[in-house]
């Protein structure tokens, strides 16, 4: 499998703010993302986020590093999988 880092400019805004509000709806309880869901915060989370992309034969994922936070301190999301996920033929993660 290919590994490769990607800036995150090729996302633009409107994507960008649509994955961050769903992910923010998926936080647990006291997380939040470090600048908000608005949509006239979404600059700052270009210089925020990385993006990795791996790759195979079979397909491409792109994984986000976002940053979050609590009212304690700050934590760093490292990998958004999209539930269910395909191990193998025969088995998949279900949340």
């Amino acid at each position: 499998m290919g590994l490769g880092r990607l800036p995150i400019g090729f996302i633009n805004p409107t994507t960008l703010h649509n994955i961050l509000r769903n992910v923010s709806l998926h936080l647990p309880e006291k997380f939040e993302l470090v600048a908000g869901v608005k949509v006239e915060n979404i600059n700052l989370y270009y210089g925020l986020i990385t993006v990795t992309v791996l790759g195979n034969a079979h397909g491409i994922k792109i994984l986000m590093s976002i940053p979050l936070k609590t009212a304690e301190s700050y934590f760093e999301l490292y990998k958004v999988i999209a539930l269910p996920v395909k191990l193998s033929d025969d088995k998949f993660i279900h949340y």
